[in-house]
């Protein structure tokens, strides 16, 4: 039996170390990660009830003993604490549960991969999920559509979801490929013939697989260098300060944030609250936001602290201590991938082919009998006495063993696979959902889209961006009610109370989602949006929308946009000065931002300020130029305002350069038009915040 269940595990982990690469889900929000992770996810959980029944059935537990075993074990530990400790608890345990699951992954190979039959299986799966992923991304440059999904016919296709991520994938792969290759051939002193390759059909196999990742290798290197749209990814510079300020910065919980980080995979609120006001001049990227530092060492950093960037480093100390293996492919793959992780961003499935080299290459020290390697069984052995003593090795005799600790192990085991499986099964079910109901929205189906999202939510309520976008669907909703009435007439009793529900939904849900993720910045402006699309509808609503931008701007400061959006509230209310303070902080920030000159000169004209508002709208005419619609606009607004007082002065506003990735030019006005309510719609207010997103002090310059 035991037997049995070791070929079985010997398949699943080949399998999933097959299919890693290419498995990817067109019926989730996410194509390519989330499937990734329940991939490794539900593997795990099949391999630990496997190994739990081994454990039961063997009476004790085998273990091997290794240079990786602490290491990983630290930063699993330090992964979950740092998780559980995050302010935005939710967001860190979604992506820090399938790290956490790799880890048991890496356990259950090393203590399954025992052969080097077995080894020889799991690493020419691994190769050959690599290479048929490649093959898949160079079928679709050539629009050659293999698969027939629709969604996916793209010339850009990649199973991996991002052409560096593939890239990063192939290269330690092909030169693990490559260096078997060579040693097979011979390399330098190459003596190979016909009758070598007969005895050998791996040699064709490896020379396949090395061609087909290297074809894939060139085609990222190629979309990189000679395609307009090309892999962005954040500047160093911005990735060390934000690691470091992640770190140094965080004064309402410094010790947890210098100790444990933000939380893992949080580091797009890293970003927002520490991004310096220079990002701004960036002319490409300055309205981006960005989930991945520049590279993976930097996010750790960041979200796992110093605890967390210790234990990685234990975990590369301890691999480089075994260099007396420096010649074999594994230990050269291995090399590349740690020096990828220190100066390039890795995405889940980078951080999974890690871990899985790293178990194989522990497999590999065991088949080569490395004296690092050692297997070690635990159990407990029944005295003559009747009490329990633990036992090491194999001196023990046959018939010794109990069932006592390998079966409390087996049953903590099988609870913890349980708990996964429930979680997951639920998460994957709300995620089938939702991508559902936004499949219903882009088909304009209102009650379907509704009533998807509320499934998925009940289903799986710990996702905040689930709760945004619901928040959006309820207002929409409301506003179609709105519409639906004929202009000049009131809505009746039943339409009414709909459209009070939707509103009193809207509000709710937005809460929600500034709730799970307090320091996610764009859930605060979410809120403080749909508050402010309530101003004379909802009781406060005014005075809520101001506190909630200034909430979000208090998590992403040096974001010009979210000035315009404040602004915008004071300038719906009529309130001209305070509307010109929040614009002119927002040019400040960004000096060629189109959008806050247009906002400002709007502003200066309603207080009659009519010859700094032409100046404004001059500089608007400079920064918009290349842009047809957007010139053509201002340049009407000007003669507008020139006819409008014609002893305005003439004068030209001062150059400005720049002005690259402008969005189009916009007076920020509410999205939504729901008729003032008499009395107004009783609201919840937002959200008690925290110290750690005080307010900014920024002062505009005039």
């Amino acid at each position: 039996m035991t037997s049995y269940i070791q070929t079985v595990s010997v398949a699943i982990i080949s399998l999933t170390v097959f299919l890693l690469p290419i498995f990817f889900l067109i019926n989730t929000t996410d194509f390519f990660i989330f499937p990734k992770q329940v991939l490794i996810v539900g593997a795990t959980v099949i391999l630990l009830v496997l190994a739990s029944a081994k454990m039961i059935l063997e009476k004790k537990i085998v273990l091997l003993s290794n240079p990786f075993n602490l290491p990983l074990v630290l930063f699993g530990a330090v992964v979950a604490v740092s998780s559980i400790f995050s302010v935005n608890r939710y967001d860190a345990l979604l992506q820090a549960v399938p790290v956490i699951a790799l880890i048991f992954f890496f356990f259950e190979i090393i203590n399954t991969v025992k052969t080097k039959k077995n080894l020889n299986i799991v690493l020419t799966a691994v190769v050959a999920g690599a290479a048929i992923a490649s093959l898949l991304s160079i079928l679709s440059y050539l629009k050659i559509y293999f698969l027939p999904f629709a969604e996916i016919k793209s010339q850009l296709f990649t199973p991996f979801g991002s052409s560096i991520q593939q890239g990063l994938y192939i290269l330690p792969l092909f030169i693990f490929s490559a260096s078997i290759l060579l040693k097979k051939i011979g390399f330098p002193r190459i003596k190979l013939d016909l009758s070598d390759i007969q005895k050998d059909k791996s040699i064709i196999l490896n020379f396949v697989a090395s061609l087909t990742l290297l074809a894939g290798a060139g085609l990222v290197i190629y979309q990189i260098v000679v395609l307009p749209q090309k892999p962005i990814i954040l500047p160093y510079i911005y990735g060390f300060q934000t690691a470091f300020a992640a770190l140094s910065q965080d004064t309402s919980r410094f010790l947890l944030s210098f100790l444990f980080g933000s939380g893992y995979g949080t580091f797009l609120t890293d970003f927002t609250r520490f991004k310096l006001a220079s990002f701004n001049l960036e002319q490409n990227i300055w309205n981006l936001t960005f989930s991945f530092s520049s590279s993976y060492f930097l996010e750790l950093i960041a979200t796992i602290g110093l605890a967390g960037i210790i234990s990685y480093l234990f975990i590369l100390v301890s691999f480089f201590k075994t260099k007396t293996n420096a010649a074999s492919p594994l230990f050269k793959a291995l090399l590349v991938l740690f020096v990828l992780s220190i100066i390039l961003p890795f995405s889940f499935i980078m951080v999974a082919l890690l871990f899985i080299l790293l178990a194989l290459y522990v497999s590999f020290l065991r088949v080569h009998d490395d004296n690092k390697v050692d297997e070690v069984s635990l159990s407990i052995v029944a005295l003559k006495n009747g009490l329990f003593s633990f036992e090491e090795g194999q001196s023990r005799k046959k018939g010794e063993d109990t069932i006592v600790l390998s079966g409390v192990v087996a049953v903590i085991l099988i609870l913890i696979a349980a708990f996964t499986t429930y979680f997951t099964f639920k998460l994957v079910n709300s995620d089938i959902k939702f991508a559902e109901s936004l499949q219903q929205a882009n088909l304009n189906n209102g009650q379907k889209t509704y009533q998807l999202q509320t499934a998925a939510i009940t289903e799986f309520p710990y996702r905040s961006d689930y709760h945004r976008i619901f928040s959006q669907i309820n207002l929409a909703l409301a506003n179609s009610l709105v519409a639906s009435v004929p202009k000049g007439e009131k809505p009746d009793e039943a339409v009414q109370k709909n459209i009070v529900q939707l509103l009193q939904q809207s509000i709710a849900s937005a809460r929600n989602a500034a709730t799970i993720s307090p320091l996610n910045s764009l859930n605060w402006q979410n809120l403080g949006q749909i508050y402010r699309n309530l101003i004379n509808v909802g009781e406060n609503a005014d005075q809520f929308a101001i506190a909630s931008l200034n909430q979000a701007i208090a998590l992403d400061q040096y974001n010009p946009q979210l000035y315009i959006q404040l602004g915008g509230i004071y300038y719906q209310l009529g309130q001209f000065d305070a509307a010109q303070n929040q614009f002119q902080i927002a040019v400040s920030l960004k000096r060629d931002f189109a959008n806050g000159y247009y906002n400002l000169g709007h502003a200066l004209e309603e207080k009659g300020d009519l010859q700094n508002a032409l100046q404004a709208y001059q500089i608007v005419q400079q920064l918009v130029k290349n842009d047809k619609n957007s010139l053509e606009s201002i340049t009407a607004e000007i003669e507008a305002l020139q006819e409008k007082a014609k002893n305005l002065d003439t004068e030209t506003a001062p150059a400005i350069s720049g002005g690259q990735n402008q969005p189009p030019l916009d007076l920020n006005t509410p999205s939504t038009e729901i008729p003032a309510q008499n009395p107004p719609v009783k609201i919840s207010p937002p959200p008690t915040t925290t110290s750690a997103t005080s307010s900014p002090t920024l002062t505009p310059t005039q």
